[in-house]
Parts: structure tokens; C-alpha cells; sequence
């Protein structure tokens, strides 16, 4: 996404404490480093972590003014919108976001929000990711610069959890789904991208009775860090961020069994239509 119009495609990106990091491309084609979003009062653009974390960030035109506005998507409330109050070169984010709705009043959520034309009507509509795997589509009845979304369809169901040995491969789309549309085989039909995150398992050897005493109180003290990670503001936010991931990998080597992470892309294709319709 070209953040600031100069021609060149930067990157803007969520995390998982609700803060929104930019990184402008050169002319180089490298990177810089990263900048934290602010907003209008010039404090950090932040969704507030008790409510809404892990976001996710895409730039839109919600309602046709000429610049990109901020879509989020998150893992535990509505998708939100923080308007550009600024200008296309030069973005300033609102202070304030509101959660996105259907036209029947019912909150639009999701792990990711992407919008895409995904029935080839020419309006722009939203897909979904989600926390179980779903992805739904929001047809928008609307248009691009007033957009209004019907109640969701689902276009794929659960992931769900499935148990899996270290270094094997799943059968299925697993959690935390992150969806994007394109034309993959170029048939001039909107096929689904969809990335995930699934976990596998090892089993080492139990603890010694020395091991699980350790073990308690580094857990009592990630708790703690944890606590105060959710009260904290600015460059505190930051420090405790930093204590949490590293209280984490002091843990690590404790547990039992040990669980391993993994992310995959599943391509899904379009089928033909028989009635001549791309839904």
C-alpha cells in the first residue's frame, strides 16, 4: 500500500498490543525503519488492549474523499474504522474509531477485514476472517463511498482445532484465519487466500520436582507482568511488552508438553457457476 502517495509501496501493520507501525519503502526499494501511527493529538494510534488486540491494518477509501482511511480487524470485538481526517500524502488518524455494523444493526467481527468485490457487482464488499477459522462475506447494498453490509455469509466454516504431531501436515485450514481475495488462476474469478496458525506437539521428558517449583514462580511473575501490561500507556507499554515476550521465553523450556506454532496459506478456487452468477 502506497501509505503517503509518493509512488512507492510502503507497509502498515497491527500488532498484538493495538498499535499500527508504518515502514516506508526507499528509493533503494529498502525499508525504513519502522514509525509508530499517531493520532490526531499526536499521542500513539492505539486500540484500547482490553477489549481489541491482535489488529490487523488495511487502508481504504470508506467514503470517497480522496484518502485512505484505516480499517482494523482484531481477534476479540468489532471491526473498527479510524477516519483520515488529514490528506492522501499526508494521513492524521482520529482520535476516535467506531466498530463497523451490518445494515440490520448486528456488529461486524473479525480476525482481518478485507474488502474486495468478491460477487463482481463493482461495489466493494468485505470478507472476514476470524478466531475459529471462519471466513464470512458482508455483501455490500450500499456503495463504495456509502458502503452498507447485509448479515454474513459464510464462505468457509470452522477450522477448528485438530491435534497434530511435530512436523506433520494438516488436512484442514486451522485458526486465527486471515483472508485476502485475487484472481490466483486468472480465470477472471475471485479465489480466497486464506493464512493461518495451527499448533503441533512434542513431548520431552516430565519435570523434576526442582524444575516444576521453578516453573510456578516464573509463572506467577508472568501473570503479574501480564496485569500490568494491560493498564500501561505509552513507552511503559512498550518496556512491559518487551518483559512479557521475554517472561515468555523463560517459561518455555518448562512446559509440557511443548507446542509448536505453525502457519500455513490455503488456496481455495472458485468453482464455475452453472446460472451464470459469481457468487
Amino acid at each position: 500500500m502506497d501509505y503517503d502517495a509518493d509512488g512507492d509501496t510502503d507497509i502498515v501493520t497491527g500488532s498484538y498490543t493495538g498499535q499500527f507501525y508504518l515502514f516506508r519503502r526507499r528509493d533503494d526499494g529498502t525499508f525504513a525503519g519502522r514509525e509508530v501511527l499517531q493520532d490526531e493529538t499526536g499521542a500513539t494510534l492505539l486500540m484500547p488492549f482490553d477489549t481489541v488486540y491482535s489488529v490487523t491494518a488495511e487502508l481504504v477509501d470508506m467514503d470517497a474523499d480522496g484518502d485512505l482511511d484505516l480499517v482494523v480487524g482484531n481477534r476479540s470485538g468489532a471491526v473498527q474504522v479510524v477516519d483520515n481526517i488529514g490528506s492522501r500524502e499526508v494521513p492524521r488518524w482520529s482520535a476516535e474509531h467506531r466498530g463497523l455494523s451490518t445494515a440490520s444493526g448486528r456488529s461486524i467481527e473479525g480476525s482481518n477485514a478485507h474488502h474486495a468485490d468478491w460477487d463482481g457487482d463493482g461495489v466493494r464488499d468485505l470478507l472476514v476472517g476470524s478466531e475459529s477459522g471462519r471466513v464470512s462475506w458482508y455483501r455490500n447494498v450500499g456503495a463504495n463511498d456509502a458502503p452498507s453490509y447485509a448479515d454474513a455469509e459464510v464462505l468457509l466454516g470452522n477450522g477448528g482445532y485438530e491435534r497434530q504431531e511435530e512436523g506433520s501436515v494438516p488436512t484442514r485450514h486451522g485458526m486465527r484465519v486471515k483472508v485476502h481475495v485475487t484472481d490466483w488462476n486468472g480465470d477472471g474469478q475471485a479465489d480466497l487466500l486464506v493464512g493461518d496458525v495451527t499448533w503441533q506437539q512434542s513431548t520431552p521428558d516430565p519435570l523434576t520436582a526442582e524444575e516444576q517449583a521453578e516453573k510456578a514462580e516464573l509463572d506467577a511473575e508472568y501473570v503479574e507482568l501480564r496485569t500490568r501490561l494491560a493498564r500501561a500507556t505509552g513507552d511503559e507499554r512498550e518496556q512491559l511488552l518487551a518483559a512479557v515476550e521475554a517472561q515468555r521465553a523463560k517459561i518455555r523450556p518448562y512446559e509440557r508438553t511443548k507446542s509448536h506454532s505453525h502457519g500455513w496459506v490455503w488456496l481455495y478456487l472458485r468453482k464455475p457457476r452453472t446460472d451464470g452468477s459469481r457468487r
